[in-house]
């Protein structure tokens, strides 16, 4: 089991924290950032997807998008929101516990961004500092 340090960052550059990581003498590879544009929530217009309504009606030629099968929504087709599953991982991966994901999920979806580094146990206390030290909220060690 690793120990991973994780902050929340307000604007997502963290060239300081890694500038202040390398005067410490740590290394730079073991830092992760997940920044908003890696959002929880895609859209997928059902415009694209196989309508079975749409020019094949039933084997006649006659469907008409809209009238026959294929009910769209108030909004056109509508828009389905679905839950990018590699996100979930990727925060899996930074070995947050379950019952916390969700925070650093919303904390995204408000724009800001995960950092995260894989530190050693010797480490752990100076990396937790630096974070701090350079403005990230947050900072938690899993």
């Amino acid at each position: 089991m690793g120990l991973v340090v994780t902050g929340i960052s307000q604007s997502g550059d963290i060239a300081p924290l890694e500038a202040a990581l390398k005067a410490a003498g740590l290394p730079l590879d073991p830092i992760q950032l997940i920044g908003p544009d890696d959002s929880t929530q895609g859209a997928a217009s059902s415009m694209g997807m196989a309508n079975p309504g749409l020019m094949t009606g039933d084997g006649q030629g006659t469907g008409v998008p809209g009238v026959t099968s294929g009910v769209p929504t108030a909004g056109g087709y509508g828009t389905r929101y679905f839950r990018n599953e590699a996100l979930s991982d990727r925060l899996g991966d930074l070995e947050i516990p379950d019952d916390q994901v969700e925070n650093y999920v919303d904390a995204l979806q408000a724009g800001r961004s995960v950092v995260a580094y894989f530190a050693k146990a010797e480490t752990v206390a100076a990396v937790e500092g630096i974070f701090r030290a350079s403005g990230l909220a947050k900072v938690k060690t899993f």
